[in-house]
């Protein structure tokens, strides 16, 4: 049972000052009885039951229960189908944010991910291309570094919650997760988190695997979307950073991404032969960024609305 891989590797972990908070997020009946027989075994572990609803409550919902129903000064989250692969996460991670002359507001780690099949992901999608850059940077305790937000958006990827530690008064200050996103909240609150922090410590430690989910099954908010909301939600968390974002490195970054995002839905809009949909998202992203390619992608598009 993954869940039970997931509890294990944070009970593992060699620092003990911790609590550990359990969110079941409304299962049925049948995996109740699984979860409560391992809230027998499993003693040191606060489990948190909410009320079944067909869809669940989203990811953001539940993460923001069980800051509720903790106390800790820091919060680590790990999704349940994920683990920590590094037992002294957690100890290094105190270490570094205690030794750290500054209140440290975040601290972000990596992460390796995996195929269904077992498979390593080879792409770039966590922060792993920020490693080789921490040279100008001053080192602080165990391989971490003192970082700012434009070094964080050099990054091709994000920091995953499961690899993302918040002094706990900084992520109420920014609203915790954002209950109305269910796909791609976890880069909403990493871009705000980055936006606002004021000393960001980065680890070049890869702490976490990262389970992908399978695609033929629709059980996740990884599966569970269309390609067309999933884009509309990565859309949104961009249009939030361009509206509220106070550093100009985010602020870039959030732009170019809200490009990349249109360009990609007029794209799948348009091999499903909807230019008419396509057409607006191409214009859309030929205001937002211009570059003559596109322009002439857009009017190829345009061309085929109008024909149809």
């Amino acid at each position: 049972m993954l869940f039970e891989r997931a509890l294990r590797s944070v009970l593992d972990q060699s620092f003990d000052a911790i609590e550990v908070v359990v969110v079941v997020d409304g299962s049925s009946d049948e995996h109740l009885v699984a979860y409560h027989e391992l809230e027998t075994r499993y003693t040191r572990s606060n489990f948190q039951y909410l009320v079944h609803q067909p869809n669940g409550h989203g990811q953001s919902y539940s993460m923001n229960c069980g800051v509720r129903a903790s106390s800790g000064q820091y919060l680590c989250f790990l999704d349940d189908d994920d683990s920590w692969t590094d037992n002294h996460y957690l100890e290094r991670a105190h270490r570094s944010i205690t030794s750290c002359a500054q209140a440290v507001d975040m601290h972000y780690s990596n992460q390796k991910a995996f195929f269904a099949d077992g498979t390593a992901q080879t792409d770039l999608v966590w922060l792993e291309d920020l490693i080789p850059q921490t040279a100008e940077f001053p080192a602080n305790e165990n391989d971490t570094f003192v970082v700012d937000a434009e070094f964080m958006m050099r990054s091709g990827g994000f920091g995953h919650l499961n690899c993302s530690i918040f002094r706990r008064e900084f992520y109420l200050d920014i609203q915790g997760m954002d209950e109305s996103i269910r796909y791609e909240n976890d880069r909403d609150v990493f871009i705000r988190s980055v936006d606002g922090a004021g000393t960001i410590l980065f680890s070049t430690h890869y702490v976490s695997r990262h389970n992908i989910p399978d695609s033929a099954k629709k059980e996740n908010m990884s599966t569970v979307a269309s390609d067309t909301d999933k884009k509309l939600f990565q859309i949104r968390v961009y249009d939030k950073g361009i509206s509220n974002s106070t550093q100009p490195a985010v602020l870039a970054h959030c732009r170019k991404g809200k490009v990349y995002e249109l360009k990609h839905l007029t794209q799948i809009l348009a091999a499903r032969g909807d230019y008419t949909r396509a057409a607006h998202y191409a214009r859309e992203a030929l205001l937002n960024g211009f570059n003559p390619r596109w322009l002439g992608y857009t009017v190829y598009i345009c061309t085929k609305s109008l024909l149809s």
